[in-house]
């Protein structure tokens, strides 16, 4: 089936109500995300009624991913949110074309990157959000206008309708929230809780021959919805990692081990309202992530229940040493 055009309605939402959900999409995923201003006057001194000046602020703790690109502590991420009713523009192609328009200094127009309040932060980086559809020669067209504007700033990026679909497809309670009249309250809802744990030889009497300790990566599945879920299987868990810049999905189909196919919920268990499933990966099998690059990122664990629906959930500092070091 094809996907739909149209999933979300975005254009409806309005410049404020749009970057105070994006607010809660980046608040959700980073810890120190914050709002510098939420609405306000343009770098033309009025306000857009289409396009507004919203920003916000990031500084991470740790090393943490965005996007493609792994953010360190020390960094200043400014996100610039830009609604665009498009169906007021005529097109996509229309909308990114006044996109663009607004990072390029002209005669009587000081750009968005050289506003006081993104020059006065002096980030590191610079992410435009937006409910625009971003295709890879718009992304490379901005990133190029961008530079050459200022470029003081490391790295630029974009966060388009795309990601911004996935995001509140993730997010049950968002999307209810913010588009009430496409989804009712909601049924199907999962919680993901990540953790470490280890196994012992004869673990529960059960008679596997294996004679060393195994570390495992835990995925706890909790379902807070209101009726039943499914998961598939382990193999419908899979691994967000970066690799040499490039943002992968890995799943694991063989666990190394029989133990595994024991102590993990056989395929298509009913996973019933107020209970958990927790799914079990060796940190010896998780390490062959290793093998795929020079440079190797775990971003985060993503679970798909068995009618299309997806959860994620970000890899703390300490399992994604360890996924690197077993």
């Amino acid at each position: 089936m094809a996907k739909p055009a149209f999933i979300y309605a975005f254009d409806n939402l309005g410049p404020d109500r749009f970057a105070e959900l994006c607010g809660d999409l980046l608040g959700s995923r980073y810890k120190g995300f914050g709002f510098l201003v939420l609405g306000g006057v343009g770098p033309d001194g009025g306000i857009d009624a289409e396009l507004d000046t919203s920003l916000a602020i990031w500084q991470p703790e740790s090393e943490e991913a965005l996007l493609d690109s792994v953010i360190r502590p020390g960094k200043t991420v400014i996100f610039q949110f830009k609604h665009k009713v498009v169906a007021r523009a005529g097109s996509q192609s229309k909308a990114r074309t006044q996109l663009l328009s607004l990072f390029k200094c002209r005669e009587n127009y000081t750009c968005e990157l050289h506003s006081q309040l993104i020059l006065e932060k002096r980030p590191t980086d610079y992410v435009l959000v937006t409910n625009v559809e971003a295709n890879s020669r718009f992304r490379a067209k901005f990133i190029e206008l961008c530079k050459l504007e200022n470029p003081e700033i490391e790295r630029y990026q974009v966060i388009g309708l795309d990601e911004l679909e996935v995001w509140v497809g993730e997010e049950t309670r968002l999307r209810h929230l913010y588009f009430p009249t496409i989804f009712g309250p909601p049924r199907f809802d999962l919680r993901i809780q990540l953790s470490e744990g280890f196994i012992v030889p004869h673990y529960g009497g059960l008679d596997v021959d294996f004679d060393h300790s195994v570390e495992l990566f835990q995925v706890s599945v909790f379902n807070v919805g209101t009726v039943p879920s499914y998961i598939g299987s382990s193999s419908s868990i899979s691994f967000r990692v970066i690799v040499d810049g490039k943002l992968e999905p890995v799943v694991f189909l063989d666990l190394g081990n029989e133990i595994m196919k024991r102590i993990n919920p056989k395929p298509g268990a009913t996973l019933e309202p107020g209970r958990k499933h927790t799914y079990s990966f060796p940190f010896e099998v998780l390490a062959q992530i290793k093998t795929k690059g020079d440079e190797v990122f775990p971003v985060e664990v993503v679970v798909t229940d068995e009618i299309g629906n997806t959860y994620s959930a970000p890899i703390p500092e300490n399992l994604r040493e360890k996924m690197l070091t077993a």
